[in-house]
């Protein structure tokens, strides 16, 4: 009976240490995976992040881009009205030093 015995103990106790090594394993396993859900959480927010800002940079180059086409423009449609008024005021001033130097 001795002999019974002890075999029955060391299957409970072999039958035991798989049931905690598995328990083990399991609990490693799932903190390990909640780790890489809240990891993966992280880097989807970053990348969000990352995109909202880059479009609006993109938004940004943009509106520059159609200030400065604007700018030019608006000084081609300016110049000629500068350079009449120039001649207009050329002739004036010529004729205001005559007469101060009299």
């Amino acid at each position: 009976m001795n002999g019974l015995t002890t075999i029955a103990w060391a299957i409970l106790a072999a039958a035991t240490a798989w049931g905690l090594t598995l328990a083990h394993a399991t609990a490693t396993i799932n903190r390990l995976q909640a780790a890489r859900r809240k990891e993966l959480r992280h880097w989807q927010d970053e990348a969000a992040r990352a995109r909202a800002h880059a479009a609006q940079l993109a938004q940004d180059a943009a509106a520059w881009a159609a200030g400065c086409k604007q700018g030019r423009e608006d000084v081609m449609t300016i110049m000629p009205l500068l350079v009449a008024a120039q001649r207009l005021i050329e002739p004036r001033r010529a004729a205001g030093d005559m007469a101060d130097s009299t």
